[in-house]
């Protein structure tokens, strides 16, 4: 059909420029990889990694996704990816799902898929790699993924209603304002009109032919990759994919797989996008820019001075913003993919309330000033540290690097050309182009991240009457001053002494013991009375994970304290070490791999942290100032106080903090020292409280426990005494914690929440709770009814009743300072069936206890169970907990056989008798939200 030149143009407008881009890649794809195309046209990648052991990843990628669909097929692209799971060619109905999960590979946390609007992506991972029938009937599931799905007509009805309350899930604030903007950023292209979930009216009412005609279409060999990580012979792999997807038909004049354009704008593109339930105001401004066909070293070079250009930028925005009161309360910048063909340069951010235009101008002052006067040596040379650093610590941890990551690293080597290196290769690469840039080359590029067309602006926040809008008029205006504005270059800042100055003393050992059941392990006692225990592992090569612990926690602190005590470690975090601010420490250590936060619950204060093997030491450092030096920046504290005061007046209101509250309210019994988010809290908001209560907590190194799990060097008992041995103590003062009961009151305690609701939805909360002993095989009894519940509501309230996306079952023991166990349900679903599918959670509850379950789902279970504690005893976090509840709760350390022993000898009627004993007269907290007049 002819059409004129005019209507050509508006034609291209509505649907965006399409192409026919084939990707491609100078840099070689990683020697290791096993790789091919098959005579259909099908590509596969084969990898061997061993982490975790004896474990395999399957990834089936396909180059397809909601930007293919038709307007009557709008949303069924992911429809698609759910009706993968529910019948195949050789897998009927839930085959997939209950093939694997009698092999422990669990549906959700190791069976997934997803899908975007430029591809589609499934997956089965953690999968036992020894297994050699399971490894053949992964890339069965793969092969009939391909082109051999069932889509069974009443499957298809089924799911519906699944899909439908996954549209009602995900329509959250953030999401209804992203339709908002994409409509401006996107317009004029189909990625306007495709968010992924679809039309809901095209969900409920497509005809079968039209999902079928899109898989017919666009699932096909010569759009799809195999990719294969793992524990395995990727010769042996690659041998059994040739055998099994070669004979796969590609159909006869396939359809071009196109990729679609954003239009250019030569003038400003401006939306203020509005929600109620929205709380933070935020404003983005980003340049659209173009990826390149073929990403080749030229492009990998760009990208790095890019990312160097951001790096300096966001390290000079916290500098700007740590200082004075500022009408900003973050600002941050960088890269971000936006379609297959395009990305964007984005500045973005967060202003107090009523400060939008000045927090504008903030940002791009200082944009500006990068631009006119470019970075300096020192900021240069920091960021090529950072970047030297990531990639000797990548390459000291090679064998940990996780066949997940892996395998969506080959997935976008397939989908968009992605480099895939080796690591040892890509370092290398890195560095020699690190060489031959320049601080000049830098500079020039900074100028270039701005540009004149292609720039879109949004502005995000609440609907509330009170809010003011700044104008598109305003934010040009400020963008032309900016421009003009006088301005002085950045002046670099540092500290260049040590990050300790004093000399240290050290302690002797007093004391040393093996631990019982684990003799590698040894605890020592200091001199100061500092209990440390060390465990070495050759788990990780590069790894030392740390925790300490010592009674008391808030309980000791004041019911009015308890908003101080709540932003101590945030006041601390933020305020940065011993003569150190948090930029200058961020600094001193740039090319250090060595972290320590400080932690405060009810009961215990303590620290978390890890580092390498080379950075233990500065570990140990850190460790000492938290204790003898740390700091208080009432700046800081301003900010934290800004930034919550800014929050509460945003989200006083918010549907989800309204039933948070309630729930929160209602599990504390209303308990004082429970307190909601609210400007109470904030009136008793103290800055030299919320110092003192950090001071008071973390002292005294006697009445601390230490541990430290990893490959840590030769030398670690002397630097634990010169350091640890260094803090400050008191035999004398050791303290414990106040037993403070916080719990639902006795019986029952219902709420129903009414709201007005953009969108209708009915979101329910149960838990049930019960002062009950401890053990490891009642644990293990309530992780079995947790997992039998799960299944259940998964059958029947997904399934069959299609009433939630998901049902989350939680269950846990808290042991101290009372021994009780709780089990924590919610969902979201139509307001319509909230009632019904409430009754079914309690009736699967009631017939756990009166029916043994089923000998095959207890075995599945049993499998999910052992092939977990397999995969984390390879893991130093293990360890490190178990010594930890050994120190602190006075746990047995068990080995692999007598863990599977317990496993093992739980049957049916326990699991039935246990489920009696905690189901009866639970204290139970259940809060509604839904739509008023519902």
């Amino acid at each position: 059909m002819k059409i004129s030149q005019s209507k050509y143009w508006l034609f291209l407008l509505f649907i965006g420029f399409k192409s026919a881009a084939q990707f491609s890649t100078t840099i070689p794809l990683n020697k290791e990889v096993v790789s091919g195309k098959l005579k259909n046209g099908m590509k596969y990648y084969v990898l061997h990694n061993e982490w975790p052991k004896e474990r395999a990843c399957f990834y089936f990628v396909q180059n397809v996704g909601a930007i293919l669909e038709n307007d009557n097929q709008n949303g069924l692209a992911h429809f698609l990816e759910h009706m993968a799971f529910n019948g195949t060619k050789n897998f009927p109905d839930k085959g997939i799902i209950n093939m694997l999960e009698k092999k422990g590979v669990r549906f959700g946390d190791d069976i997934n898929a997803y899908t975007d609007v430029d591809e589609t992506v499934y997956n089965l991972s953690n999968v036992p790699a020894k297994d050699e029938k399971l490894i053949d009937s992964c890339l069965l599931v793969l092969h009939d993924w391909s082109g051999f799905l069932s889509l069974n007509n009443k499957e298809i009805d089924a799911e519906r209603g699944v899909i439908r309350e996954e549209w009602r899930t995900r329509r959250t604030a953030d999401f209804r304002l992203r339709l908002q903007t994409d409509k401006v950023l996107y317009k004029g292209s189909k990625y306007a009109d495709r968010d992924v979930i679809g039309d809901l009216n095209i969900i409920n009412n497509f005809k079968y032919n039209a999902l079928k005609e899109y898989y017919k279409k666009w699932y096909r060999p010569d759009l799809q990759a195999i990719v294969v990580v793992g524990d395995v012979d990727p010769k042996v792999i690659e041998n059994k994919i040739t055998a099994m997807f070669s004979d796969i038909q590609l159909p006869a004049n396939p359809a071009e797989r196109y990729y679609v354009s954003i239009p250019e704008n030569k003038k400003l593109d401006f939306v203020i996008a509005k929600d109620k339930e929205v709380g933070q105001m935020n404003v983005a401004l980003a340049f659209k820019k173009k990826y390149p066909l073929v990403k080749d070293d030229a492009w990998q070079r760009k990208q790095l001075i890019n990312s160097l250009c951001a790096n300096m930028l966001n390290r000079r925005y916290q500098n700007y913003l740590k200082n004075g009161d500022k009408a900003a309360l973050s600002i941050q910048t960088g890269e971000s993919g936006i379609s297959r063909l395009e990305y964007t340069f984005g500045l973005y951010v967060s202003p107090k309330n009523g400060q939008t235009e000045a927090a504008f101008l903030e940002m791009m002052t200082e944009f500006e000033r990068a631009k006119r006067f470019g970075f300096v040596e020192s900021e240069f040379e920091r960021n090529k540290k950072e970047i030297i650093s990531y990639y000797e610590n990548l390459l000291r941890n090679q064998d940990k690097l996780n066949s997940d990551d892996l395998s969506m690293g080959l997935a976008y080597y397939f989908l968009k050309a992605d480099p895939f290196l080796e690591d040892k290769v890509s370092f290398e690469e890195t560095k020699k182009r690190l060489n031959t840039i320049t601080l000049e080359q830098i500079n020039a590029a900074v100028k270039e991240l701005q540009t004149n067309e292609n720039v879109f602006l949004s502005v995000t926040g609440s609907d509330k009457e009170n809010v003011v809008y700044p104008t598109q008029s305003a934010f040009e205006k400020i963008l032309a001053a900016v421009k003009t504005i006088p301005l002085e270059p950045y002046k670099e800042s540092s500290v260049e002494e040590n990050l300790i100055s004093e000399t240290l003393k050290g302690s002797k050992i007093v004391k040393e013991a093996a631990i019982e059941d684990l003799p590698n392990a040894k605890k020592y006692v200091l001199e100061n009375g500092a209990t440390v225990v060390l465990y070495k592992t050759a788990l990780s090569q590069d790894e030392v994970l740390f925790s300490a612990y010592s009674n008391g926690g808030s309980s000791l602190i004041k019911t009015e304290d308890i908003p101080s005590s709540q932003i101590a470690i945030s006041l601390s975090d933020n305020s940065g070490i011993g003569n150190f601010d948090v930029e200058a420490l961020t600094d001193k250590l740039t090319g250090k791999n060595a972290a320590i936060k400080p932690t405060l619950n009810s009961i215990q204060e303590g620290f978390q942290g890890n580092s390498s093997k080379q950075d233990v030491e500065t570990l140990l450092q850190l460790l000492y100032l938290q204790f003898e030096h740390p700091r208080f920046d009432e700046n800081q504290y301003a900010k934290i106080v800004t930034k919550l005061q800014n929050s509460l007046d945003n989200n006083l209101t918010n549907d989800y903090k309204i039933f948070t509250d309630t729930i929160s309210l209602l599990n504390s019994n209303r308990n004082v020292r429970v307190p909601i988010f609210d400007q109470k809290f904030m009136s008793q908001l103290d800055f030299n409280k919320a110092r003192q209560i950090y001071k008071e907590r973390f002292q005294n190194a006697a009445d601390f426990n230490f541990f430290f799990v990893g490959n840590f060097p030769d030398n670690m008992l002397e630097l634990v005494q010169q350091y640890i041995g260094s803090i400050s103590s008191d035999k004398n003062k050791l303290e414990s914690y106040k037993t403070i009961p916080i719990a639902p009151k006795n019986g029952i305690s219902k709420s129903t929440i009414l709201r007005d609701m953009a969108v209708p939805k009915a979101s329910i909360y149960l838990r049930m709770t019960k002062e009950i002993p401890y053990s490891l095989e009642d644990n293990l009894k309530l992780y079995f009814i947790k997992e039998l519940l799960s299944k259940k509501y998964l059958e029947i309230i997904r399934e069959s009743e299609g009433g939630s996306y998901g049902v989350n079952v939680s269950s846990s023991f808290k042991r101290l300072p009372t021994s009780n166990f709780s089990m924590e349900i919610s969902f979201d679903s139509d307001p319509e069936k909230a009632a019904k599918l409430l009754k079914i959670i309690y009736d699967q509850i009631a017939l756990i206890q009166k029916n043994p379950s089923s000998a095959e789902d207890i075995k599945a279970i049993k499998n999910t169970v052992l092939k977990l504690n397999k995969e984390n005893i390879n893991k130093n976090n293990f360890w490190l907990s178990a010594l930890i509840n050994n120190s602190f709760y006075n746990q047995k350390i068990i080995d692999e056989t007598a863990y599977e022993k317990v496993v093992n000898s739980i049957s049916a009627e326990d699991i039935r008798n246990y489920a009696k004993n905690i189901f009866a007269d639970p204290n139970v907290v259940e809060v509604v939200m839904k739509p008023k007049g519902k």
